[in-house]
C-alpha cells in the first residue's frame, strides 16, 4: 500500500482535510487537545491501534498493519437541535472518510462505525459521536526501493551455455523466443 509511511504526516493530513471540509469548527486537533476547555463544535482524531495484516504482505519486508482510526464529533448539550446537528456532522465526516487516501499511498478508508461515543469520562459535559474507519497502510522501508541500478535490457541464457564467455549464446528479444 505505501512506501515508509509516515505516521505523522499521515495524521497532518487527516486533521488537514477536515478543517478544509468543515471550516465552522471550532477545533480540530488530535491527541493534544485539552478536555476541559474545548471549544465546541469539534473533531478529535486518534489512530486507535494497529493490528498485523500478514495476508497483506507485499514482498518489500515492509510490516503490514490495519490501522484503526477514530474522530470523535463533539457539541455541547447546551447547542439548539445538539442530537440532529451531531448526527449530521457525523455523517458527514464519514462522507470525508470513505474511501479517502488522505493523499498518502495508502489504502481507501473504509468507514466502520458512525455512532454516539459514550466512554471517555472527560467528555461527560459533551455530546459525543464517532467516525471510526480501518485503512491498510505498510511500515517501514521498501527493501525493493532506493540506490541502485535499474536494469534496461534482461537477456535470456539456457544451461549449461551460460555466465561470462557466453553473452553470445543469450537472447535479449524474448518475444522471438517464446
Amino acid at each position: 500500500m505505501a512506501d515508509n509511511v509516515d505516521l505523522s504526516a499521515l495524521h497532518d493530513s487527516i486533521l488537514d482535510a477536515i478543517r478544509g471540509q468543515f471550516p465552522d469548527l471550532q477545533t480540530v486537533e488530535d491527541y493534544d487537545a485539552a478536555r476541559t476547555d474545548l471549544s465546541v463544535p469539534a473533531v478529535l482524531l486518534e489512530l486507535l491501534d494497529m493490528e498485523g495484516s500478514p495476508d497483506d504482505d507485499p514482498g518489500t519486508e515492509q510490516l503490514p498493519v490495519v490501522t484503526k482510526w477514530a474522530a470523535r464529533v463533539v457539541f455541547s448539550f447546551a447547542q439548539e437541535n445538539v442530537k440532529r446537528e451531531i448526527r449530521q456532522l457525523a455523517g458527514a465526516l464519514g462522507v470525508l472518510v470513505h474511501q479517502n487516501r488522505w493523499g498518502h499511498r495508502v489504502s481507501p478508508a473504509q468507514v466502520t462505525v458512525i455512532g454516539p461515543d459514550a466512554f471517555d469520562p472527560a467528555f461527560d459535559k459533551f455530546e459525543v459521536w464517532a467516525v471510526e474507519w480501518d485503512q491498510k497502510i505498510d511500515l517501514g522501508a521498501n527493501v525493493w526501493e532506493g540506490e541502485g541500478v535499474t536494469p534496461q535490457t534482461v537477456s535470456v541464457g539456457y544451461a549449461p551455455d551460460i555466465g561470462p564467455g557466453n553473452e553470445q549464446n543469450y537472447s535479449d528479444n524474448l518475444a522471438g523466443d517464446l
